[in-house]
């Protein structure tokens, strides 16, 4: 048995907790002296994301296009998060990191409507709602930190990435799940 490098989960996993940590300040709305507070979180989420899926996207440890599906919309996240840390760590204003990641979440939604339309990975509906529900998430951040005291517009954007992170929780540890019951007697050679 050839060892199979998959670092997807981990990935999803990180990616997901960089979901959570992004819905967690549009619903707390924090003021400018208040933000610092997110910037290693955003950073964190990011540099994981960064080391999994450059490696993915130069190496194509997957089968086929699940490299391009899932490395690529990641490596945009994750400098989208890393440009949201160093933003936040240097008390600048949020709002071009948020207008980059606008292109992300619109990526996010174009490849997750693909996914379902082709039917990759063993769950292509649940895998294209967590896809299009982190794009709509990723759009709706412009807006709700462009109009951040239209409180509407961030309580539906956290609710979005909430069910994102969600669903990458879940394919992330399933993932985990499986992999250590694939990989327990695989010995190098």
């Amino acid at each position: 048995m050839q060892l199979f490098t998959d670092y997807l989960a981990v990935m999803l996993v990180g990616l997901s907790s960089g979901f959570v940590i992004l819905a967690h300040y549009l619903y707390r709305n924090p003021e400018p002296g208040d933000r610092q507070a997110w910037a290693a979180g955003f950073f964190a989420a990011g540099l994981l994301g960064l080391v999994t899926s450059v490696p993915m996207i130069v190496n194509w440890p997957l089968p086929g296009s699940y490299n391009i599906a899932f490395g690529e919309p990641a490596l945009y996240l994750s400098v989208a998060f890393v440009g949201a840390g160093i933003t936040l760590a240097l008390r600048w204003d949020p709002l071009i990191p948020a207008l980059y990641g606008f292109f992300g979440g619109l990526l996010a939604v174009v490849v997750g409507i693909r996914i379902g339309d082709l039917g990759m990975t063993s769950q292509p509906a649940l895998t294209s709602i967590g896809y299009i529900a982190a794009g709509i998430g990723g759009m709706l951040t412009l807006p709700a930190i462009n109009w951040r005291k239209q409180r509407g517009i961030a309580i539906v954007a956290a609710i979005f990435l909430g069910i994102a992170a969600v669903v990458f929780l879940f394919t992330g540890y399933a993932g985990y799940w499986g992999h250590l019951a694939q990989f327990a007697k695989w010995v190098p050679k």
